[in-house]
């Protein structure tokens, strides 16, 4: 822990059912001795309790290791995170301090310190790093011109690994959402689409708590018969509505062209079952040939390297000219792998969704290890193209040059966080964190009313979100539709180079 944590509110605790009171008894003097130095002891015990449960964040609960609930910045539930958990630390502080009045907008990610889901931390801190320059944005009319009341408190909300921790979480996040003072009033984020996501956002979305997903692109978290989730990403149906439509120009351009598809049959990743759904209805209502009998592999479990190997020389056999890869960018750097074996090599090129970018290694593996998979990509002969949430280059393209934000964004990123050019951006992780932050931020402005003194809710912001304008994302123009999802969102189709860089190819439309 880097600090000591705040005080809890005692209604923000997470509590077990209440247990109604024993009648009284007599006792002999001394089982009351006993009873007392027993009642003293757990007294003491459940001292040390409370404090390991709400030492571990702002206000939070310890769960089998992992610290399940919200910080607002004092807490970094993970080192990799210091950096810019602090910064929002300070940030926070400065709201509070300001006198104006202010609200509470959290951002929820799976957050963990497990050393296999090291891609994962990696896109956390960008995406933190994105939603702090909004509340940047937002707090200082200098900076982003749409007005600084009420301010934004930015809190980090933790659902565990792979989200399983989401019932803990909700409660904390929905009994905040209904204080009278500096009350929740939207939630945004919530890392990548599996069950755990999907049963927060149910939770959330019954108590009327609006929200905002950034990089979360599985269809089935927006619902037009239920609002209440909305998203600045292009999901899954959008993403492959593209993808099919590109290799329907390319099949219609040259006689022969085949694509074959490789599945993940891991049922309980609501993002890989999506995409291949997607994919299989829209081909055939383009009428896209597709080279028969899917290709599949599970992942979650043992062997994936060994089923990579058998995908691998049956694309081999099959020689399709693309392969569409309805799966994640880890057990995609797995196919990579498999097809740089001697006796494979064959010339393909994938086309697959946003979380490609988890293809790549992050700055916790070795220089080797990043240099033996570039050399494997670079013998296995796959081309890898993506359809991506948000790259540098597409705001050029969409946008008018006077009403580009992207300029603006990557200078204040730059000044907060070092570095220069596009590299550290190219990924699109921190734009989406910064758009997710920056539409909720939109939808609380519209409900404190021109002269911002309209106290907010979670119902107004909701409302606000409902009805509200077009948003300038750095992303693309974002425009939410009656199902939550922006509509008519321009998609990067970007490739994948073997040293790390993202090569914007062209835009492509759903």
């Amino acid at each position: 822990m880097n600090g000591a944590a705040p005080p809890s509110d005692p209604d923000d605790r997470i509590e077990g059912p209440a247990v109604p009171p024993s009648p009284p008894r007599r006792w002999p003097r001394v089982a009351v001795a006993v009873a007392a130095a027993l009642v003293l002891v757990a007294a003491v015990l459940a001292v040390v309790h409370v404090v390991r449960d709400h030492d571990c964040a702002t206000d939070g609960t310890n769960v089998g290791g992992e610290c399940i609930g919200v910080s607002d910045g004092s807490y970094s539930f993970e080192s990799s995170l210091t950096p810019v958990m602090d910064r929002i630390k300070e940030a926070n502080r400065a709201v509070v301090k300001s006198g104006k009045p202010w609200v509470d907008v959290a951002y929820v990610e799976p957050i963990t310190k497990e050393q296999d889901q090291e891609s994962v931390k990696y896109g956390i801190r960008k995406e933190l790093e994105g939603a702090y320059l909004a509340q940047q944005q937002l707090n200082d009319v200098q900076l982003g011109g749409h007005g600084e009341v009420p301010q934004i408190r930015l809190l980090v909300a933790n659902s565990g690994l792979r989200s399983e921790q989401w019932q803990k979480l909700s409660q904390v996040l929905i009994r905040r959402s209904q204080r009278k003072d500096h009350p929740l009033v939207g939630v945004a984020g919530f890392g990548q689409s599996r069950d755990g996501t999907l049963d927060l956002v149910r939770a959330l979305r019954a108590a009327k708590v609006p929200m905002m997903g950034a990089t979360v692109t599985a269809d089935g978290l927006t619902d037009p018969d239920e609002v209440g989730f909305f998203s600045v990403s292009s999901p899954n149906s959008a993403q492959v509505s593209a993808a099919v439509k590109y290799l329907k120009q390319q099949q219609d351009k040259a006689a022969g062209y085949t694509v074959a598809v490789v599945r993940d049959r891991n049922q309980q990743d609501i993002y890989n079952t999506s995409l291949y759904s997607d994919f299989t209805r829209d081909a055939a209502a383009r009428r896209l040939a597709l080279d028969g009998g899917d290709l599949e592999y599970v992942s979650g479990i043992d062997g994936v390297s060994n089923a990579m190997s058998a995908v691998a020389d049956r694309v081999c056999d099959k020689h399709p000219d693309a392969v569409y890869f309805a799966g994640r960018g880890a057990n995609l750097r797995d196919f990579i792998v498999a097809m740089a074996a001697p006796d494979r090599r064959c010339e393909v090129t994938v086309l697959t969704g946003d979380d490609a970018v988890g293809v790549y290694y992050d700055g916790s593996a070795s220089a080797a290890t990043k240099e033996q998979f570039a050399q494997d990509w670079r013998t296995s002969r796959v081309t890898v193209l993506y359809t991506a949430l948000g790259h540098p280059a597409l705001p050029g393209v969409v946008y008018p040059a006077a009403k580009d934000p992207y300029p603006a964004f990557r200078d204040l990123y730059h000044q907060q966080f070092g570095g220069s050019g596009d590299t550290e951006l190219q990924d699109g992780q921190v734009i989406l964190g910064h758009d997710a932050v920056w539409t909720l931020g939109e939808a609380i402005r519209e409900a404190a009313g021109p002269a911002g003194t309209v106290p907010v809710t979670a119902g107004s912001t909701l409302n606000g979100l409902v009805g509200g304008n077009d948003v300038t994302g750095v992303s693309g123009p974002i425009r939410l539709g009656p199902d939550g999802d922006p509509q008519d969102k321009p998609i990067a189709l970007v490739r994948l180079e073997t040293d790390g860089r993202y090569d914007f190819q062209q835009v492509v439309t759903p």
